[in-house]
C-alpha cells in the first residue's frame, strides 16, 4: 500500500524531524509538505522451514524445496494498546468480511501484525508468492533459478 503523507507546515520545519534522505529522494515523491511512504508487512521464516539457500531466504520442506521459500507473517510480543472494539468501530467496514463479526475475526487476526512504513528508494526488487491455504499467516515465496543451457 502506498501512503501520501501530507503536513499543514513544510517537512523543513525544525520540528518535524525528517532525515533530509527522505526530503530529497532520488525518483520525486516528495514536495515542501508532503512525502510518499510504503506501508510494508514483515516476514519472517517459517518454522517449518529449517533449510536456507544461498540468499538466506527459508527452504519450503519437500516436495517444493529449492524452488520455493516459506514465510509466516512477523508477530508483535502486545497486541497493539489501540486495537480495541471503542476504539475503531468506526472502521470496522475496511476489514475483509461480510457480517459485521467476520470483520471484527479479521481485525482480530492482525491485532499482533508487525507493519512499517519504508521510502520507495528501500525497495530494490519484488519477490512473486501466493497465501498457503488453510493457513493465513504464511506465504510462499516462488524462486525463480537461472537455468543454465546446456
Amino acid at each position: 500500500m502506498i501512503l501520501y503523507v501530507n503536513t499543514i507546515i513544510p517537512l523543513r520545519h525544525p520540528d518535524i524531524p525528517v532525515p533530509e534522505s527522505m526530503r530529497l529522494p532520488l525518483n520525486n515523491t516528495c514536495t515542501e509538505d508532503s512525502i510518499v511512504l510504503c506501508l510494508v508487512r514483515w516476514l519472517s521464516p517459517h518454522p517449518a522451514a529449517l533449510l536456507r539457500d544461498q540468499c538466506l531466504r527459508p527452504l519450503c520442506p519437500p516436495p517444493f524445496g529449492i524452488n520455493h521459500a516459506l514465510w509466516t507473517f512477523t508477530k508483535r510480543r502486545n497486541r497493539r494498546p489501540y486495537f480495541r472494539d471503542t476504539l475503531f468501530a468506526r472502521q470496522l467496514h475496511l476489514f475483509p468480511g461480510s457480517t459485521v463479526d467476520q470483520q471484527r475475526q479479521s481485525a482480530h487476526s492482525v491485532r499482533h501484525a508487525r507493519y512499517g512504513l519504508v521510502t520507495l528508494e528501500s525497495i530494490n526488487t519484488h519477490m512473486n508468492c501466493t497465501s498457503v491455504l488453510g493457513d493465513d499467516d504464511s506465504i510462499m515465496e516462488t524462486i525463480t533459478l537461472p537455468f543454465k543451457p546446456s
